[in-house]
């Protein structure tokens, strides 16, 4: 990929001026994260590169330097549509990958420099997800929230400290003759399946297969898949992330027809039990919105909730964006997805949701 770059000067006074510059090919930033305690799986610059070989979607890698030295990074993703417009997102699909920095003053030369990106680019936005604030003057969404469970040393201390109503739903689903498994990419299949039908179910675009498998080439040694069948059917799945903080678990679904034997309880506890026996110190349920159904799941593990903050860099005048989709603008959307057929939904789903944030 051809670079693409300039660069910003942010006096920052007796610290030192921050120099940012703006690149378009994968910039080297696994010295700087592999440091930052703020920095997770999700700041990898591989996911730009993954974008845009599966969805055609341009990265942007912003460096932040001083004296020469590295000291922030964050990497954007363009997306443009007739629906949503043109804008960047830092980055799509996950809770919180913005702006890691060393310090404020770089902080501040990252979200200018993000700003004027989106200025030259002629977006609509651009969105920065993150756990803490940056700056309480910008336009800020926190409808959504991460649910973190920290994990004892064992799985059987936390069998032990789950409700009993869980374990009674755990159990419920083993005497059913559900077995849970794991692997790696050669179970992609039986996870791609179900996540897409459970999409459809939910009124949701799916990603597509190659999106998953670009992802198991590139980060293969994080990746988990979990599945929960009967009888070779498999009815929960899931595809996991893991690094040095937590598993994440971006996504996951169910099929609603077998509710009743609660494959979803035996597919979470497999996950969670795999992470204790792992040495894993905290399980990411991943986001919800407040007192939602899957914020009300995930809290009887014993998850918290964790605040997220996305702030936006908008136009003089220009508000901030509504992207919720049980707003009255999407509403029908969703719901005219759901009676879509299966084939149908796998088949556009990717093109939507490339463009979607």
């Amino acid at each position: 990929m051809a670079t693409d770059s300039q660069t910003r000067t942010e006096p920052t006074g007796a610290a030192g001026a921050v120099e940012v510059n703006v690149a378009t090919d994968s910039p080297a930033w696994s010295g700087f994260l592999g440091a930052h305690d703020g920095a997770g799986i999700y700041h990898d610059p591989r996911w730009g590169q993954v974008m845009a070989e599966v969805y055609g979607n341009r990265p942007f890698y912003l460096t932040a330097r001083r004296g020469g030295r590295v000291v922030g990074a964050l990497q954007l993703i363009r997306q443009k549509s007739m629906l949503f417009g043109l804008h960047l997102c830092s980055t799509p699909y996950f809770d919180a990958a913005g702006i890691v920095a060393d310090d404020g003053p770089a902080r501040e030369a990252l979200t200018s420099a993000a700003a004027g990106l989106a200025e030259q680019l002629g977006a609509d936005w651009a969105e920065l997800r993150q756990e803490q604030v940056l700056d309480e003057s910008l336009p800020t969404r926190t409808d959504k929230v991460s649910l973190r469970l920290p994990l004892p040393g064992d799985s059987e201390q936390l069998w032990k400290a789950l409700k009993a109503k869980v374990r009674n739903q755990v159990r419920k689903a083993e005497k059913a003759g559900l077995t849970a498994a794991e692997g790696g990419a050669e179970r992609i299949a039986d996870f791609h399946d179900i996540y897409s039908r459970n999409m459809r179910d939910l009124g949701s675009p799916p990603h597509a297969r190659r999106f998953f498998d670009a992802i198991a080439r590139e980060f293969g040694q994080h990746v988990r898949v979990f599945v929960v069948q009967r009888e070779g059917q498999t009815l929960a799945a899931s595809l996991t992330l893991e690094d040095r903080h937590a598993m994440h678990v971006p996504w996951a679904g169910s099929d609603w027809r077998a509710r009743n034997i609660c494959p979803n309880m035996l597919l979470y506890w497999r996950m969670l039990a795999h992470c204790c026996d792992a040495g894993a110190r905290c399980f990411d349920f991943g986001r919800s919105t407040c007192d939602e159904g899957t914020f009300r799941f995930k809290r009887q593990w014993g998850a918290e909730p964790v605040p997220l903050y996305w702030h936006y860099l908008l136009p003089s005048g220009a508000e901030m964006p509504s992207l919720r989709p049980d707003s009255p603008k999407y509403r029908l959307l969703v719901a005219c997805w759901r009676k879509l057929p299966l084939w149908a939904a796998r088949a556009m789903g990717p093109r939507l949701i490339a463009k979607l944030p």
